[in-house]
């Protein structure tokens, strides 16, 4: 597994985030993207994302290293290998994350606007419960206005598409969590109801999203290369303004921590920069950097642009 923590977090944000929303990727760019938005929409700034990608192909590579060089998340986990489903990835988040809570999120799900305050609320009200499952196979897709918050449902087995556990819990039995796949059933479930802990769901919270379109790994390629990317950012105002709100997050020789393709290292200098204008207005976009990899000296080009052209 590669992992690469120390995300730069917004400006005036804390040192340590209320909670940390751990993203499980399995279904490419698109439905990863929709979750990013989702959870750009609904979380404040003390709430960390940290991105776990099982099946890592060149493009959620790609889209996972862009959004961490804008700071976008707190840190990316690729694994070398698929897991099983079944395997929630929770002991990788909890090395990652910092938040007081630590919430599991399978990128094929639908939270509710709200979600997390009120799941923030249900586990401090309630600290004996160990786990806190808020998907469950037949919960329907909602529309319209969010739903009424209904009280925790004890359960038997939390499922582990989604749920929520509090730092401190894990840390507790920080020894119980699976390191690899679990034969029968779920070790760290189990514990905690041996150690006198409740598993409860909590209704309403999350539901399951929309089916994507199966698509070829070139055309998911060629989306986050381009639209998938670009539709993430803001149409470029005036030339002036467009240059006064442009923000170089690296300087020459300084070290980023990014993954590299070709072998183990996780550390790039930065041998360039460059300014990237928009070709239309002469407005510019953001920055370009050149990144050597310091172990094989591999080149890589990112692009960090803050804006887009509307035409």
């Amino acid at each position: 597994m590669s992992a690469v923590p120390g995300g730069r977090r917004p400006e005036g944000a804390a040192a340590a985030a209320r909670v940390s929303v751990a993203v499980v990727s399995t279904h490419g760019v698109p439905a990863l993207r929709a979750t990013l938005h989702r959870l750009r929409e609904d979380c404040e700034a003390d709430v960390e994302v940290i991105v776990l990608a099982a099946q890592h192909h060149d493009d959620v590579v790609d889209y996972l290293s862009r959004h961490y060089l804008r700071g976008d998340l707190a840190a990316i986990a690729l694994e070398a290998g698929e897991r099983e489903v079944a395997h929630c990835g929770i002991d990788t988040a909890f090395q990652l994350s910092s938040g007081e809570i630590v919430v599991r999120l399978q990128d094929d799900l639908a939270p509710s606007p709200g979600w997390l305050d009120t799941v923030v609320s249900t586990l401090c009200a309630a600290p004996d419960i160990g786990m806190l499952g808020l998907v469950a196979a037949d919960e329907p897709r909602r529309r319209g206005r969010p739903p009424r918050q209904r009280p925790p449902e004890p359960v038997d087995h939390v499922d582990l598409r989604c749920f929520a556990v509090t730092h401190s819990v894990l840390r507790e039995h920080a020894r119980e969590l699976p390191g690899e796949r679990c034969a029968d059933g779920c070790r760290f479930q189990q514990v905690l109801l041996e150690r006198g802990y409740r598993l409860a769901y909590l209704p309403g919270q999350v539901a399951a999203g929309t089916p994507l379109t199966a698509a070829s790994g070139a055309t998911l390629a060629a989306r986050a290369a381009g639209a998938e990317l670009e539709a993430d950012l803001a149409f470029h105002p005036g030339e002036r303004e467009a240059m006064a709100g442009l923000r170089q997050s690296y300087g020459l020789g300084d070290v980023v921590l990014t993954p590299c393709g070709a072998c183990d290292e996780e550390e790039f200098e930065v041998l360039a920069v460059q300014i990237d204008f928009c070709k239309a207005h002469d407005v510019p976009l953001g920055h370009t950097y050149t990144l050597r990899c310091t172990g094989c000296h591999t080149l890589r080009v990112e692009e960090d642009h803050e804006f887009r052209c509307p035409t």
